[in-house]
């Protein structure tokens, strides 16, 4: 594993240097067992940046102590994923790297292999300019959580292909999606000069969606390779998966991305749907007694469309 600056060209095994860019907040539970599969994965030459957002329970600490191989950049504050990879990303300018990069979240585990199948991968569709792999949960690797970027162009509905569906009954072969996970996101030196860096005016979620859907409007195309494998443990470090937080959060960037990305004559059957879906995920939150977070759904999306500041 490399530990700074760009390297001329291939190795041996005919594949390019990668750098990966880990944005960590107070990650102690995940971040060890991320760092030591990259340490583990087998890509003859990586180089690992870890971004800490200002953690305050010692997961920075540790990190340096345990992986004397990786960059640890400290923010002293809490960036957000988009900032805390663009820290990433301008630091790796700024050392010459010119090589491709893959933001991965902290919460992931990288099997043996997985980084060789999709870099290979990507590196056969010149087209393609950004790539992703197939993405599991951790506790049961056998159950898809993305498998391919889905989206409605007339409805606005964004989701995951293969959501919680067996991998058995899932396809296997590479293909174009419409949008790319920021769980686990391979990016090439001309998606990176060509867009730049990741929009930090999301608070959190919807900044990769952007991307690739900028990706896709300046002619590239985004691939998703299901024979590479990224486990997550989803939800670790935003409170699980029906927390108000993570509910208002949502709408808000789901919002703020239809608004960037929908022309106007859709924005007719766009309203329609919104409150359909906004509304269901509301009900399907009464349904378990999520009071709070029925009401989250709907106040992040009044938010958005009053320009509410954040606040927190």
């Amino acid at each position: 594993m490399s530990d700074r600056g760009e390297r001329p060209g291939p190795d041996a095994d005919g594949l390019p240097p990668l750098a990966v860019i880990v944005v960590n907040w107070n990650g102690a539970a995940v971040l060890e067992d991320c760092l030591a599969s990259l340490r583990d994965a087998d890509y003859p030459d990586l180089r690992v940046v870890v971004v800490d957002n200002g953690s305050t329970d010692g997961s920075a600490v540790a990190a340096r102590s345990r992986h004397p191989e990786i960059e640890l950049l400290e923010t002293g504050c809490n960036l957000r994923w988009a900032g805390g990879n663009n820290v990433g990303l301008r630091h790796l300018a700024f050392t010459g790297w010119s090589g491709a990069v893959l933001l991965l979240n902290n919460d992931t585990l990288v099997p043996e292999g997985s980084l060789r199948r999709l870099v290979s991968a990507f590196a056969q569709r010149p087209e393609a300019w950004a790539a992703t792999p197939r993405i599991c949960y951790a506790d049961d690797p056998a159950r898809a959580w993305y498998d391919g970027g889905l989206v409605g162009r007339w409805s606005g509905w964004i989701r995951h292909a293969g959501i919680r569906r067996l991998t058995g009954h899932l396809r296997s072969e590479e293909r174009f999606v419409a949008w790319g996970s920021g769980c686990a996101l391979l990016l090439p030196p001309r998606a990176l000069a060509e867009q730049g860096e990741l929009d930090e005016g999301f608070h959190l979620y919807g900044e990769d969606t952007h991307y690739c859907l900028r990706i896709g409007e300046a002619g590239g195309r985004n691939l998703h390779e299901p024979r590479a494998l990224v486990l997550h443990r989803v939800s670790a470090s935003v409170g699980g998966g029906v927390s108000p937080r993570k509910a208002w959060l949502r709408s808000r960037s789901h919002l703020r991305l239809l608004r960037k990305h929908w022309p106007r004559r859709t924005w007719p059957v766009l309203f329609v749907s919104q409150v359909v879906f906004l509304t269901g995920h509301a009900v399907w939150h009464l349904w378990h007694g999520r009071l709070q977070t029925a009401c989250a759904v709907w106040q992040g999306a009044l938010d958005e469309l009053r320009g509410t500041p954040y606040g927190w």
